[in-house]
C-alpha cells in the first residue's frame, strides 16, 4: 500500500468505543423479552457514542443465550445499524465463548446476516456472506483502507462489480465508506475502511 493510502487510511480510520459488556445473572441470556430488554439498552448506548465508532460485544459473562433472546436483540440491532438509523456506528462481536458463538452464527445464518469476530489478532466472520463479497472483505481486512480500483486489481475483476460488492458490504455494516472529494475528470472518490 503506498504512503498515501496509508495516511488516508490513517486519518479516516473507525474508532474503536469502549465496550459493551452484556451483564447477566448466572451467565444465562434467554427469552426474547430479554432480547429486547438488551437491544433498547445496546441501542442507547450506542446512540450516545460518536459516529465513524465500532463497538466491541463483549459476552464475557455469558455462558449460554438461547436463539430467541440472540435473534431478538442481535438481528434487530444489526438492521437498524443497516438501515442507517444509528449512523456510522458499527458493532462486532469481542469475546463469546463457542456456544455463544454457534448460536450468533445459526441466527444470523437464518436471517442471511453477518458479523464479525475478534479474538486476539484474528478475525473471523460469524453468519452468511456469499465467496465474492468474502473475498472483498478479506482485502479490506488486510489492508484496512483501499478504493473500489485498488481492490479490483487484487481480485482481478471489474471496477465496477467490486465497487457493487463494496457498497454492499457497507449497507451490511462489514466496512465503512468514506468519501474523499472529486477525482480528475469528474466523480467522487470514496475509501473503503474495514472496521476492525
Amino acid at each position: 500500500m503506498d504512503s498515501a493510502i496509508e495516511e488516508q487510511g490513517e486519518q479516516q480510520a473507525i474508532s474503536e468505543a469502549p465496550a459493551y459488556r452484556f451483564e447477566v445473572q448466572q451467565g444465562i441470556l434467554s427469552g426474547r423479552p430479554r432480547g429486547a430488554e438488551l437491544l433498547e439498552d445496546l441501542m442507547g448506548y450506542l446512540l450516545r457514542g460518536p459516529d465513524n465508532t465500532a463497538t466491541p460485544l463483549d459476552f464475557t459473562q455469558v455462558s449460554f443465550i438461547d436463539v430467541s433472546c440472540a435473534d431478538e436483540m442481535l438481528n434487530k440491532l444489526l438492521l437498524r445499524l443497516r438501515s442507517g438509523e444509528m449512523g456510522s456506528r458499527y458493532v462486532y462481536i469481542k469475546v463469546a465463548n463457542t456456544s455463544v458463538r454457534e448460536t450468533i452464527e445459526a441466527v444470523l445464518q437464518l436471517r442471511e446476516l453477518a458479523v464479525l469476530y475478534r479474538s486476539g489478532d484474528q478475525i473471523e466472520l460469524l453468519g452468511m456472506l456469499k465467496r465474492p463479497m468474502r473475498e472483498a472483505l478479506d482485502v479490506l481486512l488486510e489492508r484496512k483502507c483501499a478504493t473500489s480500483a485498488e481492490v479490483s486489481d487484487v481480485l482481478n475483476k471489474n471496477v465496477n462489480i467490486v465497487c457493487n460488492r463494496l457498497n454492499a458490504l457497507q449497507r451490511m455494516g462489514l466496512v465503512c465508506r468514506l468519501r474523499d472529494g472529486s477525482v480528475a475528470g469528474g466523480g467522487r472518490q470514496y475509501y473503503y475502511v474495514s472496521i476492525l
